[in-house]
Order: structure tokens, then sequence, then C-alpha cells
């Protein structure tokens, strides 16, 4: 890669991530999982005990993202780093899934997994089950979502909108996660300015978006979203 790039046909950034992602990501990852296991491979600071919904089975779902994601991973048994960050991960961080459920179903779904790569990733980086990766959780709305890849453009829902039949489940499920945790996040400052937002909104709608999260959740455990 290095020869490629002195030869002037690589950009400086593809080389950079290639070349960082082998040497750099991948021995920190294996230094993480050497120093903190076997404890981190049973973290669950958020505490999160759902089951894994339906959809991560096979069952049909109109969250477009999700469908197309996994879908592509029951094929191919392969994902992109950002499709398991923010879309998996995301939506199962934000649902409240177990995180040894999510990493025994990573495991199982993909050809590059391996236990010193999918527990700190998973667990560590995903879900925040452990604050060992990062110093937040990777938690996004519809909106990043919108921002980041096309399939909001051909969802059945809608990401301008947060409740309502069809707006965006990652939009309440989003903003309720961050009020169950807003003791544990509120202080970080990069999520402070988050709840200054959140604040914004009156007490009716704080409650109307909470109970579409608390109805959504029920709904995704019966495959019905």
């Amino acid at each position: 890669a290095l020869a490629e790039y002195e030869k002037g046909g690589v950009p400086l950034a593809s080389l950079e991530g290639f070349v960082r992602q082998i040497i750099g990501w991948r021995e920190y990852i294996y230094h993480v999982y050497r120093r903190e296991m076997p404890a981190l491979a049973q973290a669950n600071q958020l505490r999160a005990r759902r089951p894994l919904p339906p959809l991560f089975w096979g069952v049909p779902t109109r969250m477009r993202c999700l469908e197309a994601v996994i879908g592509r991973v029951r094929e191919r048994g392969y994902a992109h780093h950002i499709e398991r960050l923010m879309v998996l991960a995301n939506f199962a961080l934000l649902y409240g899934a177990n995180p040894q459920e999510l990493n025994v179903w990573f495991i199982g779904a993909f050809v590059d997994s391996a236990d010193w790569v999918m527990v700190p990733n998973v667990l560590g980086m995903g879900v925040f089950a452990s604050p060992v990766l990062s110093s937040k959780p990777y938690a996004a709305s519809g909106k990043y979502m919108a921002r980041m890849g096309n399939h909001c453009q051909r969802c059945y829902f809608r990401v301008q909108e947060t409740t309502g039949e069809r707006a965006c489940p990652l939009n309440s499920l989003y903003w309720d996660f961050m009020a169950v945790h807003r003791g544990r996040l509120e202080a970080n400052p990069r999520l402070g300015v988050l709840y200054k937002t959140w604040d914004r909104r009156t007490l009716d709608e704080q409650s109307a978006v909470r109970l579409q999260a608390r109805h959504l959740r029920q709904r995704l455990a019966l495959g019905e979203v």
C-alpha cells in the first residue's frame, strides 16, 4: 500500500484509512481484549436486557436501513464498519438489546468474526456496555442516517418526524434513550448540548416522544415494525 502511494496513484485519505486500520486500530483492539478480558465479555453498564427483536433473525421490517443491511449480512456475511456501528449496533443500543446476545449474533453473522475482534467492538464501541473504548455511546437518530446514506429516501417511515404512525423509529428511540440515561451522559461535554435541545420541548411533547418509543419497543419485539 505504501509503495503504491509513493507511485502517486492512491489518495492519501485512502492510504491513511487502510494503514491505520491494519497496524493501528486492530492492534489497539487486540490490546484492549487482552487487558480487559474476561470481564469485558460480560459488561453491561447500561443494564440493557431486551432480547434481540425478530428483525435480526430475518423477520421483515419496514425500516429500510435495517432491512437492507441485515439482508446483505444474511446473504454475504459482511457489512461495512459504519453499517455495523451506526445501523446495527446503534439500533440495538437505542432499543436496549442485551449486549451479550448482540455479540453472539455478530459472531455468528459475519465471516470475519473472531472473539478478540467482536467483543471489544460490539460491547465496547457498539453498544457502550463498557467505557473501555469510548467516553460516550455512538447513538444517533434518523437524521444521522439521512445524512450518511440514501436509505431514508425510499423508506416507509418519515425521517423528519419523531411521533406519529410513520415517524422514523430511530428518532423517538434516540430521545428516549437519552432521557433514560441522562444521569450518566449529561455531564459529558460532547452530549450536554443535546439535553438543552431536549429541554426546549414541553413536558407534553417529551411525554409523547417517550410514549412513542415505549410502544415501538413493544411492536418491535413482536416483529410488527
